[in-house]
């Protein structure tokens, strides 16, 4: 068995976007975030979920970067690979070097 972690599995998206929305600097996406945006938007105008734009801009951030880490994981990049043996150390606490 293997655990494979992404290098960044631990550390959140950095979201300073309801800053730039409330000082009206504007948002920016790239081409995933913005698959993702469009998504969020159609989801809850066809829902009964509450509209919250910029709840939709963190959740398309959100929903874009777990989709880069996946690909790089899939890649090979930036991860660590763990063995059964070397993972339960690493768990419990102990030194792996």
């Amino acid at each position: 068995m293997q655990v494979v972690l992404h290098e960044k599995a631990f550390e959140n998206p950095v979201n300073e976007d309801a800053e730039n929305i409330e000082n009206e600097e504007g948002i920016f996406f790239n081409p995933t975030e913005w698959k993702y945006f469009k998504l969020e938007i159609e989801d809850m105008i066809n829902s009964d979920r509450e509209f919250s734009f910029k709840k939709a801009v963190h959740n398309a951030r959100y929903l874009a970067e777990i989709d880069r880490r996946s690909k790089d994981i899939e890649a090979g990049k930036n991860c660590k690979t763990f063995t059964a043996e070397e993972w339960e150390a690493f768990v419990n606490g102990q030194d792996l070097s």
